[in-house]
């Protein structure tokens, strides 16, 4: 018989920042005379992220990248982004499911 093992997933609750207006990064990028490749260089992060970014296709990202990004850019991270606290995420079990039914017995 196999033993199962019953692990939990620990979804940390992390901070998230929304994008205020993405076309203010884009101005602050280009006034500094950074591409979007030295950009995400300076972050540590993908061309394609700063692009996603720019675009207003990613509307949230870590609290880490957006510090990033506003510090590289020499801007408040206030003016660039706003803070979304997900600090009400619970433990789920590994493996289950919202849409399990009781077993009726």
């Amino acid at each position: 018989m196999a033993r199962t093992r019953h692990t939990t997933r620990i979804r940390r609750s992390e901070a998230w920042m929304q994008v205020k207006d993405p076309d203010v990064i884009t101005r602050w990028r280009k006034r500094r005379q950074l591409s979007q490749r030295d950009l995400a260089f300076l972050c540590r992060c993908s061309q394609n992220a700063i692009s996603l970014i720019e675009l207003g296709k990613m509307r949230t990202l870590s609290e880490d990248l957006a510090v990033a990004i506003a510090k590289r850019l020499d801007v408040p991270w206030e003016d660039l982004f706003a803070a979304r606290d997900t600090s009400g995420v619970r433990r789920v079990p590994r493996g289950a499911s919202s849409t399990r039914r009781p077993d009726a017995a």
